[in-house]
């Protein structure tokens, strides 16, 4: 069985991967480590996941559980999984992020880490997404420059980085794929007099409710209009993949992995 920690146990995302991690057999959950200060610090794990007590507590100190672990699951802040990450390279423990709004500068810490240690950075963690991502290059390869591309993006109130990590990634591949450079063909919402320059990719956010995450990709020109759309229903998606991804990466050399390694794609 794969030991793993989740940082960030107290979160929406935390405590769905602790419940799910609870529920799988190939899986031993360690340890979960909480925000210094928050109410959950002491609070045992098998609660914060909507389960019976397990009789392990959640912790503010990665520090004093990492040693109990294969793998840490990261799901927090910017500043903060580099600082875990940098935890579990100390240790030679294996890293999985989840977390998004990551910067270049942040990238480039994980990338030093996964010199000693395997790290797998994904900005979802979804299985439907990560096959998205590998079918959206054949599609915007096979199209002329007459379509026009558009992405747009749908989350909860509460999430605080736009646009989402995924949408950059969908951007990304598909500009590779095109053979141009993100930060010049990418354009971010539109405001005023915004006419479309050819052969830009528009990137849009919406934030309203409890939406959980729905990502829609158009090609269209004059004649024709093709929409590919990844629609998640819970946050249990994103979970399973995390999880999986743990298990993967937890048997890996030192190095910067991705979910493309995962799913064998």
């Amino acid at each position: 069985m794969v030991k793993v920690i989740i940082v960030g146990a107290a979160g929406r995302m935390g405590r769905q991967l602790v419940a799910d991690a609870l529920r799988d057999k190939e899986l031993d959950l360690v340890g979960g480590v909480v925000e210094p200060g928050m109410s959950e610090v002491g609070m045992d794990l098998g609660i914060l996941g909507g389960q019976q007590p397990i009789g392990i507590t959640a912790t503010d100190d990665l520090e004093s559980v990492i040693d109990k672990a294969d793998a840490i699951i990261e799901f927090t802040a910017p500043e903060a999984t580099v600082e875990h990450v940098g935890v579990a390279a100390l240790h030679k423990k294996a890293a999985v992020v989840g977390t998004t709004g990551l910067g270049s500068a942040q990238i480039a810490k994980l990338r030093e880490a996964a010199e000693v240690t395997p790290v797998l950075l994904a900005p979802n963690m979804s299985v439907g997404v990560n096959v998205l991502l590998k079918a959206l290059p054949l599609i915007a390869r096979a199209l002329d420059e007459s379509y026009d591309i558009e992405i747009v993006e749908a989350h909860h109130r509460m999430k605080k980085d736009a646009p989402s990590g995924t949408a950059l990634k969908l951007a990304e591949v598909i500009a590779q794929a095109l053979q141009k450079d993100l930060d010049e063909v990418g354009s971010y919402g539109r405001k005023g007099i915004a006419p479309r320059s050819t052969g830009e990719i528009g990137i849009h956010a919406v934030r309203a409710g409890g939406i959980v995450g729905d990502h829609t990709v158009i090609f269209a020109n004059e004649a024709e209009q093709i929409e590919v759309v990844h629609r998640a229903f819970s946050r249990q998606n994103f979970a399973l993949g995390a999880l999986r991804a743990a298990k993967f990466v937890a048997k890996q050399k030192p190095g910067f992995y991705s979910m493309a390694d995962v799913l064998n794609l």
